[in-house]
């Protein structure tokens, strides 16, 4: 039984445009995140979803109604689909902390947060819940993504691209699943964002 996930990530938030760690805590979409979640219902209109899913978040979640508003779609939240959690940087600005890009690249267990590979497993564990048949939306965030792109795609794994140039606000990512194992259809994608 194949499952076709349409991963998108949240719209532009403040933090986003503020270049704050954002992680497990949480900021508003923006109005141009709000308009970004509603293009992306526009271009995802044709596709029938089994079941969408979001992070708990609150950014995810409210791009998960917009991307679906009239549509009837099961809704579900999981935990498993937050971000990478970045410890005691959360909330903080990106400039304050002089981070090395091994220490980026790994993660962030070294101030009490998540290494990327931990956030991996715990997203991909969630998304095999999620393996019903047919399309499934699932509504998420950029560091989660980059790293299952990173995993499916070796030669991106090599650029080492931060999450921001990877999967930009409302890009959709498609990521096939059967016989146990996951497929990259296409990159982070913002062809979906239709007017």
């Amino acid at each position: 039984m194949k499952t076709q996930f349409y991963i998108a990530r949240h719209g532009q938030t403040l933090f986003n445009v503020k270049h704050l760690y954002q992680g497990w805590c949480d900021s508003p979409l923006l109005e141009k995140g709000i308009q970004q979640a509603k293009a992306l219902h526009n271009g995802l209109a044709n596709i029938p979803f089994e079941v969408a899913v979001s992070s708990t978040s609150e950014r995810a979640i409210d791009t998960m109604n917009y991307a679906l508003e009239g549509r009837d779609v099961p809704k579900k939240w999981d935990k498993g689909l937050k971000e990478v959690y970045f410890g005691e940087y959360e909330g903080d600005p990106g400039s304050i902390h002089h981070v090395s890009e091994d220490q980026n690249w790994i993660g962030y267990a070294f101030c009490g947060g998540e290494d990327r590979d931990q956030a991996y497993e715990r997203f991909k564990k969630t998304l095999e819940k999620y393996a019903v048949g047919g399309n499934v939306l699932i509504v998420t965030h950029g560091a989660v993504i980059s790293r299952m792109v990173q995993h499916l795609d070796p030669e991106e794994w090599k650029l080492r691209k931060y999450p921001d140039q990877l999967v930009p606000n409302c890009s959709v990512t498609r990521i096939d699943y059967e016989d146990g194992e996951f497929t990259l259809i296409h990159h982070p994608d913002t062809s979906y964002l239709e007017d």
